[in-house]
């Protein structure tokens, strides 16, 4: 059992949440709820929650202006938002749990489920320190990712990875420096989350930095010379996407 507080500015979205908490998520025992980043900020304090579900704008401030009230952070935390697509994108790449708005039961599920592993609070601490420093620098470019493997927590900028490589249900992220660390989410959810920072699908089995790309070369095979020096395979659906990157 978990103890939990929800800071909403939303009366009905505060029912709604607790409504879905109790019919599908036994495990967490809502124990207080408040309205604005000061009086979230006071309930947590004083209630020591386990758990955390947090809105993004209140009259008074953020969530984030909340969360920065806090020296370290320990307990964990879901972001609630209706943000726009930016920051749903600052949010994968820091590795940060989120909720949208309109609550549906299923995402919230899924959310909570994550619950069932052991509540790290320095990942959570990393996690939101990431997402900041994404989020304080110009809107238009996320710099850092969070990469997770089983032992570590890795915090990567963006511009040092050169290519990703699909290993079945895992990811392995190659980097300039020519280490690699290994992660468990599969090739597509790092495709679905990286496609709009210029990082190109070429092949079922790759993902590439365009920024890394030395050379396309078209015979005798199709590949891309990447600048860790490894020739990656372009499949034939994606020529003419990296033939027209070579045109820009």
């Amino acid at each position: 059992m978990f103890s939990a507080v929800i800071i909403d500015d939303e009366a009905r979205v505060r029912e709604t949440i607790i409504h879905l908490l109790t019919v599908y998520c036994p495990n967490i025992n809502v124990i207080g709820q408040a309205d604005s980043v000061e009086t979230g900020y006071q309930l947590i304090d004083r209630c020591k929650p386990e758990v955390v579900f947090l809105d993004i704008k209140m009259p008074d401030g953020t969530g984030f202006d909340l969360l920065k009230k806090f020296k370290s952070l320990n307990f964990y935390f879901f972001i609630i938002t209706a943000h726009e697509e930016y920051a749903i994108q600052a949010f994968k790449v820091s590795a940060l749990d989120y909720i949208l708005k309109p609550i549906d039961s299923t995402d919230l599920i899924n959310a909570v489920s994550k619950l069932t592993k052991i509540i790290n609070t320095e990942e959570a601490n990393i996690k939101f320190e990431t997402l900041l420093s994404n989020i304080d620098n110009n809107k238009s470019e996320i710099k850092k990712i969070v990469l997770k493997t089983h032992d570590n927590v890795f915090v990567v900028d963006i511009k040092d990875i050169v290519r990703c490589e699909s290993q079945n249900n895992y990811t392995l992220f190659h980097l300039i420096d020519k280490s690699s660390i290994l992660v468990s989410k599969t090739l597509k959810e790092y495709d679905d989350m990286l496609s709009s920072l210029s990082f190109i699908r070429c092949h079922q089995t790759h993902l590439v930095n365009s920024a890394h790309i030395v050379k396309f070369i078209k015979h005798p095979n199709n590949t891309l010379l990447m600048a860790d020096g490894v020739n990656v395979p372009v499949s034939v659906r994606k020529k003419e996407t990296i033939d027209n990157l070579f045109k820009k």
